[in-house]
């Protein structure tokens, strides 16, 4: 996109879709993916942290909740792809 001042300038660029040309798709730029990465890392180390300060038995309920927390997820994200 145009460097016109928007927010989103330079994180997203169009793309014309092949089968319709009423079509335009937005996709995130490297510069974008590369500040997605950044954050994501971020969120990481401060979950790395924050879990290094449970004790032994709080880490294995969290081991043991994992497959309700997938549950979850994937309820989750069925919902959102409605």
């Amino acid at each position: 996109m145009r460097g016109n001042g928007k927010p989103l300038a330079g994180y997203l660029e169009r793309e014309k879709d092949p089968n319709d040309g009423r079509v335009v798709r937005l996709k995130p730029t490297l510069k974008a993916e590369q500040g997605m990465a950044l954050i994501e890392n971020a969120w990481a180390e401060i979950f790395a942290d924050a879990l290094a300060t449970l004790s032994e038995e709080q880490r294995t309920a969290l081991v043991a909740s994992v497959p309700a927390l997938e549950a979850l997820g994937g309820a989750l994200k069925e919902r959102r792809t409605r």
